[in-house]
């Protein structure tokens, strides 16, 4: 069975420009010309980078083996799959937000104006690769197994 994938950061190579964040959003939503501080995407990107003395760092969903977010799911919107992917099922999920504050790498974030959780999922159901690597401009982002 293949590992679950996930955009791994070479922090070296990243120049913390938002254009990984531009792409996680424009692949869910079609909207082209959006800039990293737009609203849209700070509110429904599924990934982010963060930069913590002086160094970028990725907060994104790393499939961990703990998976204290599913765990806290009331709801059982949190699903692990045979490969190991947590994957979040929106249309159970109420924006409750136990698997925010669960999650040790803050890879989860809310959606307010939709009353949902978001997590990265590398993309798999849009059936492609993740948006987000082919649009770093650095070659900063990478897929790599959990």
């Amino acid at each position: 069975m293949v590992p679950a994938l996930h955009p791994a950061l070479d922090a070296s190579r990243c120049v913390p420009c938002g254009a990984c964040e531009v792409a996680c959003v424009s692949a869910r939503t079609g909207l082209m010309d959006l800039l990293p501080d737009d609203v849209l995407v700070l509110e429904r990107r599924r990934l982010r980078i963060r930069v913590v003395a002086d160094v970028p760092t990725l907060d994104v969903c790393v499939d961990c083996a703990e998976r204290p977010c599913v765990a806290v799911c009331p709801h059982h919107a949190l699903l692990v799959r045979p490969n190991g992917r947590v994957d979040l099922l929106e249309s159970r999920c109420t924006g409750c937000g136990h698997c925010i504050a669960a999650c040790t790498y803050g890879a989860i974030r809310r959606v307010s104006a939709l009353d949902l959780a978001y997590k990265c999922d590398s993309c798999a159901p849009l059936g492609h690769a993740p948006a987000c690597i082919d649009a770093c401009p650095s070659a900063a982002l990478s897929l790599h197994p959990r």
